[in-house]
């Protein structure tokens, strides 16, 4: 076993063969020539019976006969060689070495066993491999540490990636089936390079339960990584600008990616119509995987119920939904609404099914990607609004929801208080945006207000052209969002719900397990992930200490929201020399998913102001407040 401290390793260990044994009658000009041919550092000076003289480097020639203008075919190695040949033997430690330099004054030193020098040890490649020892040793721990704690983190990506990877390979099938050859290899390429990654890191990790910190690591790498990969067919096909330099391409699709996958919908691209079909079908099937949390889903395939506790609350299923009963609405429930809405759209005058199911994919999920921005205008026929209304109010709705429309058991709890609430406000904020925008067209009033309050993003009025007071009133429709565990983003309107409670004093034990469904909205709650439910019924005291941290939490994420808004808006604001509440709508847009514009967001945008786009983007699919619980221990704790 090697020594633990570098002083004790054999000095051996260090040394090089690059010397060469040169008789000392030798002239300094062709013992030269000798060391260039063997690529030689030294030269180890001997006499005619191959006894050892001395020691020659490419520095002692220097001193000795360069500069000093010497004749080097008249210049022999003994009169310049260092004398006697001072060794250590090949057992000696690099401290034997470094001792025997510093009382000879030199920089290397031949070993020698009992046949003869067998290499050369130099000062500076024992400094070196000091050094790299030390440093070995002051990180070990530290690596060692980081290997063990984030390996169930590496093995949970590495499937979530993969099962993407499978995921990913429906919008290459139709591209393949379309004939269309730039998007197929694009797509392939997004697809071989998820399921690279996560084999890498499935191999490399260890299944196992996560915390709630790795959890949420687990989520925003997950996000970061199908984003990065998804921009690969972007910048294989451009869709941007002929000529487009390589770190604006990058960030360009990086942009488009994220805002797939965390349904945002902005986008940079004026005309998706001139896309080949298969790719706009992948850019809106972005949103359902991103959406619908599909990627989490397919991990019950590897792991049972009892080890996926923290995994349970990121993925948005709603107190009352299982792991079965949430995989059945978002994979069989959303796909009878794709279905259903698809044909409806067809029928009443769609351009053709691809393009169809594009829109539908993109209302149904809350993205709002279009796949034609000739279709969705002024003069877009009412019955099409009305199907892309119905399928924006389905993904803000609970997936709990959704469930109990097709469960006879749990029909009645279809209209609970957040669901009503938010239809109301709907109904009552499309009259009141009508007022504001001083039009008497009440389908494109409630269109918007839908598209806002939803988070979806689909419009088609100059929004840059409203009054302020109409641009405040979507900045803050797109901030309160939609329900809790649904598609849709924003603050959700729970929270809202549950502090009016609060503020009248509306306190009181739980009923039917009505009030622990409320106040259990956000995905990052680990209390009520890990509490028994039917224990905190029987305790009230229990509850009231649930209620009183997810009111704390309630109040750091509204906070978070309405800075990271006012923040971001400045930012954007100050780069771009615009108005500040044009930058705040649209830092609002990105931050709750939405991807409303008042036409900030384009290619001319520079990349700086992309870029804190793309990070409202990321942080608000996960309530900003999944970052407290990555960084901030004691918020972690404090929240628990």
């Amino acid at each position: 076993m090697a020594a633990s401290d570098p002083l004790d390793r054999p000095a051996s260990s260090y040394m090089n063969k690059q010397f060469v044994y040169v008789n000392d009658d030798t002239d300094v000009a062709t013992a030269v020539r000798q060391m260039q041919s063997k690529r030689a550092e030294t030269m180890i000076v001997v006499r005619n019976d191959g006894t050892p003289l001395g020691i020659i480097t490419d520095s002692d020639i220097l001193d000795k006969v360069v500069t000093k203008g010497e004749d080097t075919d008249k210049v022999y190695l003994r009169s310049v060689m260092s004398s006697p040949l001072i060794t250590i033997s090949n057992t000696a430690s690099v401290r034997d070495a470094l001792q025997v330099m510093k009382l000879n004054a030199i920089k290397r030193i031949p070993v020698k066993d009992s046949y003869g020098i067998v290499g050369i040890v130099t000062q500076k490649a024992l400094a070196d491999a000091i050094r790299v020892s030390v440093l070995e040793r002051t990180f070990r721990k530290y690596r060692s540490s980081i290997r063990e704690r984030y390996k169930a983190i590496l093995a949970n990506l590495g499937f979530v990636l993969q099962f993407a990877g499978i995921l990913m390979v429906v919008p290459a099938l139709v591209a393949t089936a379309l004939g269309e050859t730039q998007p197929v290899a694009g797509i392939y390429l997004a697809v071989v390079g998820l399921f690279g990654t996560g084999f890498v890191f499935a191999t490399y990790g260890e299944r196992g339960p996560l915390s709630l910190k790795e959890s949420s690591i687990l989520v925003l790498s997950s996000f970061i990584l199908l984003s990065f990969y998804g921009s690969i067919p972007y910048m294989y096909i451009n869709p941007f600008w002929q000529g487009i330099d390589p770190l604006s391409l990058f960030v360009n699709s990086f942009f488009e990616s994220s805002s797939g996958f965390t349904t945002t919908g902005l986008s940079t691209i004026v005309a998706p119509e001139n896309l080949a079909p298969s790719f706009n079908f992948y850019r809106s099937y972005t949103h359902w995987v991103g959406g619908l949390s599909f990627v989490y889903i397919v991990m019950l395939v590897f792991y049972p119920e009892r080890k996926l506790n923290a995994i349970k609350g990121l993925l948005g299923a709603g107190r009352t939904l299982q792991f079965k009963e949430l995989s059945i609405t978002v994979s069989i429930i959303f796909t009878i609404y794709l279905v259903i809405l698809s044909i409806l759209f067809y029928i009443l005058g769609g351009r053709n099914l691809i393009f169809d199911i594009s829109f539908i994919m993109a209302a149904i999920t809350g993205g709002g990607f279009v796949p034609s921005s000739t279709f969705l205008t002024s003069s877009a026929s009412a019955s099409h609004l009305f199907v892309l209304m119905t399928g924006m109010v389905i993904s803000a709705l609970p997936f709990a929801a959704h469930y109990a429309l097709y469960n006879k058991t749990g029909r009645k709890r279809i209209l609970g208080i957040e669901v009503l609430a938010y239809l109301m406000l709907l109904a009552v904020s499309s009259f009141v945006f009508l007022f504001l925008t001083g039009t008497t067209d009440l389908i494109a009033s409630s269109f918007h207000v839908f598209s806002a309050s939803t988070n979806t993003g689909f419009q088609f009025i100059d929004l840059a052209a409203l009054a302020n007071n109409a641009k405040i009133f979507l900045i803050v429709i797109m901030l309160i969002g939609g329900s809790a565990y649904s598609a849709a983003g924003g603050i959700k309107i729970g929270r809202f719900i549950l502090l009016a409670q609060r503020l009248g004093k509306k306190k009181g034990k739980p009923r039917n397990g009505e009030s622990l469904e409320l106040i259990a909205f956000t995905p990052f709650n680990s209390a009520m992930r890990n509490e028994d439910e039917s224990r905190l019924l029987r305790k009230d005291s229990e509850f009231e200490k649930l209620e009183a941290k997810v009111i704390r939490e309630s109040t750091i994420v509204i906070g978070l929201f309405v800075s990271v808004a006012l923040v971001t808006g400045y930012l954007l604001s100050y780069l771009n020399g615009l108005p500040f509440l044009d930058s705040l709508f649209e830092s609002t847009s990105a931050l709750t998913t939405t991807g409303l514009t008042v036409g900030i967001t384009s290619m001319q945008l520079d990349l700086i102001s992309k870029s804190v786009l793309i990070v409202n983007m990321i942080v608000g699919k996960f309530e900003i407040i999944i970052l407290l619980y990555i960084f901030f221990g004691a918020v972690r704790r404090k929240l628990r």
